[in-house]
């Protein structure tokens, strides 16, 4: 390292030295582009038709935006909104304006920069550069459109695209103007002076990026809000706008020292990891408007909101493509060419690596969000509510509805862990990492825990078995010996249950033992109600039917209700009540409140047809009302006594 050091320093000082060299070195190079000698154009000529085309070139792509641009005004004074097929339309005239640069700088450089002499390769040179400006500039224009809100793709207020706008147009002009250094390298200047051009660069374009984001730090902030999306609430969002020069700065200091180290060691280096940012940047806008456009579209179309669908997941995985070039673009530029620290040789292998690392990436990214897309697709196919008595949903669609409610969060969850885990394995075997003793002590690892863990591992068992077996689902009332409560949802090693007063149990599967279901196919209602001792049973019997016929008949019930209201008998006798027993059988999904529906029936019923209830009197008073209403306790007799006997007994 102390000898990389030193050898770092010694270029540092001849680069510094050669400074003074620099107007020397243009005034060498221009007088290597005069060709009269030799029977060509002299220098003069030669800037002359570089201007020329150039000039050409931009006033070609001014005149075609100008014209398309009438065009289209006309149109959207028309149709007073843009559209899909507008924003695209304009888009083509800057691409068509674009292509007849591109025709025009091609032309010219094959008819007067053609073989290769010192004019033919700096022409080439100046046009490529032009061409370069030409694109970037009308990329941006596309995306911002600083006179035409309506066709922005950049979703930002007239201010602030205006300043992004100025921002991006300076940042790209500074980075294509360095490639002044690549004139005098084309005329074969000394490297001590193309490295004093190289540093000069480096130390310009930082003073020129640095000022341009200090001067629009706060739109440069709103632009990476609104085109990331990564940040929801507004305060989170303000946070990003008013402080992403805690981050940028130190960036663009490595970047700059980074660029002056390949400098000071003759490394010519395009430094295009600003435009690779710029390009995802303006990637995640477009991403976010193709999304805003098919929504609206969509909501217009049926009148609600868009659902997934298979577009949204090729888009995220197009952004995902995007992500993973660029990142391999910067490695290069700034392992190969700005710090030199591997080889072509190696970076090809290096490179060839990264690629099939990041397609196992991107296939894994397709394959959790096609996973996402299937589980959620038949998760809602069970969004009916399973207490609920519609009877359009039969028992069977029930059934299948808490069993993919109970089982696709499980299924999510595996086979997340599953892709993770594959996917890791397959990256690091790409990247030349041997993963057979990673398999190993991972199983080692595994069987360690194993042991130590006997618990965990009997939850998880556990909860296989109970999960295959159906013991419960979700939305189900069970009893585990220790509580009881309501399933909300589980995971793969304990089960939530909320209990009616409104506690949230956590059991592990382990702790459950045997499960009592409350829930399952039908259920039993069960209620008492007191009536006076007195009461003839016969004639309640009657009633009871009769109620249960009204339940049955009744279009709120008649789907839940499998067996009808019935008297069981009397449960006890109180000092002064009967106590009888009612039973209705109805479905464990139906709808709540039928118990005290019916009994609410069972007493306007009984009051119509004057059958009282019990009376809260002392036991003395209530025996006394008892014998003034029934004559037969006044003189008994045997035939009295045999005519009580013979009364219709209820059913115990």
């Amino acid at each position: 390292m102390g000898t990389g050091t030193s050898r770092f320093f010694h270029h540092l000082v001849a680069a510094v030295a050669a400074l003074p060299q620099l107007p020397q070195v243009f005034s060498s190079t221009f007088d290597q582009l005069d060709e009269a000698p030799s029977g060509g154009r002299d220098a003069g000529d030669f800037l002359l038709l570089v201007l020329f085309t150039a000039g050409t070139a931009i006033f070609l792509q001014f005149v075609i935006v100008k014209f398309g641009n009438r065009i289209l005004g006309h149109r959207l004074s028309a149709d007073e909104t843009s559209t899909l097929m507008t924003v695209g339309l304009a888009a083509l005239v800057n691409i068509v304006a674009f292509g007849m640069a591109w025709v025009v700088c091609d032309l010219a450089k094959g008819t007067w920069f053609a073989g290769a002499g010192t004019q033919a390769s700096v022409g080439k040179l100046l046009l490529n550069v032009v061409l370069e400006l030409s694109f970037y500039v009308q990329v941006i224009t596309i995306w911002f459109r600083p006179r035409r809100p309506a066709l922005r793709i950049v979703e930002l207020d007239d201010d602030t695209n205006r300043a992004t706008y100025c921002f991006l147009v300076i940042c790209i002009t500074a980075n294509a103007l360095r490639k002044w250094i690549s004139v005098p390298m084309a005329a074969g200047v000394s490297s001590e002076a193309i490295a004093a051009g190289l540093l000069i660069n480096a130390l310009l374009f930082a003073v020129i990026l640095t000022w341009s984001a200090i001067h629009w730090r706060r739109a440069i902030g709103r632009l990476l809000v609104t085109s990331l999306g990564w940040w929801r609430s507004g305060q989170a969002q303000e946070r990003i706008v008013d402080g992403w020069l805690t981050v940028g700065l130190p960036l663009i200091i490595l970047r700059t020292l980074m660029d002056a180290y390949g400098a000071v060691q003759g490394h010519h280096v395009e430094m295009t990891a600003i435009n690779v940012v710029v390009g995802v940047i303006l990637a995640e806008s477009f991403f976010k408007f193709s999304q805003r456009r098919l929504a609206a579209r969509t909501a217009a179309g049926s009148g609600e909101a868009p659902s997934p669908r298979l577009a949204g997941i090729l888009m995220r995985a197009a952004r995902l493509l995007i992500i993973i070039s660029a990142i391999i673009y910067v490695l290069h530029i700034w392992l190969g060419e700005a710090l030199g620290i591997v080889t072509a040789a190696q970076w090809n292998s290096w490179k060839d690596a990264l690629v099939r690392a990041g397609v196992v990436a991107l296939g894994a990214y397709i394959a959790w969000e096609a996973m996402r897309f299937i589980v959620d697709k038949y998760m809602a196919t069970a969004t009916p509510p399973l207490q609920t008595a519609d009877p359009s949903i039969s028992a069977s669609e029930r059934t299948r509805a808490s069993r993919i409610r109970t089982l696709m969060p499980v299924v999510r969850v595996s086979l997340s862990l599953l892709i993770i885990v594959v996917t890791a394995l397959m990256i690091l075997s790409e990247l030349g990492i041997n993963t057979a003793p990673l398999i190993a002590s991972a199983s080692i690892f595994g069987l360690a825990l194993s042991f130590g863990s006997q618990s965990l591992v009997r939850d998880v068992v556990s909860g296989i078995f109970y999960l295959a077996d159906d013991a419960f689902r979700v939305g189900e009332y069970i009893d585990c010996n220790k509580v009881r409560g309501t399933v909300e949802g589980f995971t793969l090693r304990s089960v939530r249950l909320r209990h009616q007063s409104g506690q949230l149990h956590t059991v592990p599967f382990g702790q459950l033992g045997q499960i009592t279901n409350f829930s399952r196919d039908w259920s039993t209602v069960k209620f008492q109600l007191n009536f006076a001792r007195h009461t003839d049973l016969e004639r309640l019997r009657k009633i009871t039917k009769s109620v249960g016929l009204e339940l049955m008949d009744s279009p709120d019930y008649k789907d839940a209700i499998l067996e009808p209201l019935k008297l069981k008998g009397i449960s006890d006798i109180t000092e002064n009540a009967l106590v009888v027993s009612f039973k209705l059988v109805i479905r464990v999904d139906s709808a709540s409140g039928i118990d005290a529906d019916a009994k609410w029936r069972i007493l306007e019923a009984c009051r119509r047809e004057g059958i009282e209830l019990s009376s809260s009197l002392p036991s003395s008073a209530q025996l006394k009302l008892d014998s003034a209403a029934d004559p037969t306790t006044q003189q008994p007799s045997g035939t009295d006594r045999d005519t009580v006997s013979d009364r219709p007994r209820a059913a115990l």
